[in-house]
């Protein structure tokens, strides 16, 4: 029995060795000032919404309405795109407040476990298939703001990849898989 928990023992400690190795390898940041985001899709299309959860706190910032017909990689540029509306709304709202005042933005960065909605954000552009229905109406009436806003706007707060290998699932996962 003692040679079952030391082994035990042992692959546990090697486990976390190696996820501390990669994690240096990758130079995944350390922070815990940033926003979480995901989309959940029970079908690709289908119903779909997405939302942002502060990472230190846990908490839900804000969530979407559910819409009745959508793409995963349509929610996760969206919740993307949200974040950054919220996190620039919170900056003005402090720089209204405290125009002298020199503190830090209260999130470093936005993490996201889609690499699409990442390089759709990047490109300025998108790609879907999804077709313009009454159904999908005000989802992509939504989608087109976002991207002209994206357009013609710069945002500064960087956009992360969520290693969730490492890391694990997002904090702002659905948990519908």
């Amino acid at each position: 029995m003692a040679v079952i928990w030391l082994l035990f023992f042992i692959k546990t400690i090697c486990n976390k060795m190696f996820i501390f190795y990669h994690a240096m390898k990758v130079k995944i940041p350390i922070t815990t000032n940033a926003l979480c985001v995901d989309a959940s899709c029970t079908g690709n299309p289908w119903v779909m919404e997405y939302r942002a959860v502060d990472l230190k706190t846990r908490k839900e910032v804000f969530r979407s309405p559910v819409y009745s017909m959508g793409t995963n990689n349509i929610g996760e540029f969206l919740a993307i795109y949200e974040a950054l509306r919220y996190i620039e709304q919170l900056e003005k709202t402090h720089n209204s407040h405290a125009p002298s005042s020199s503190s830090p933005n209260k999130y470093e960065c936005i993490f996201s476990d889609s690499e699409t909605a990442i390089a759709w954000m990047r490109s300025k552009k998108i790609k879907t298939t999804l077709q313009y229905t009454k159904e999908t109406k005000q989802l992509l009436t939504k989608l087109q703001d976002a991207l002209t806003r994206i357009k013609t706007h710069d945002f500064t707060i960087p956009i992360r990849k969520r290693e969730t290998e490492i890391r694990g699932e997002i904090p702002a996962d659905f948990d519908r898989k």
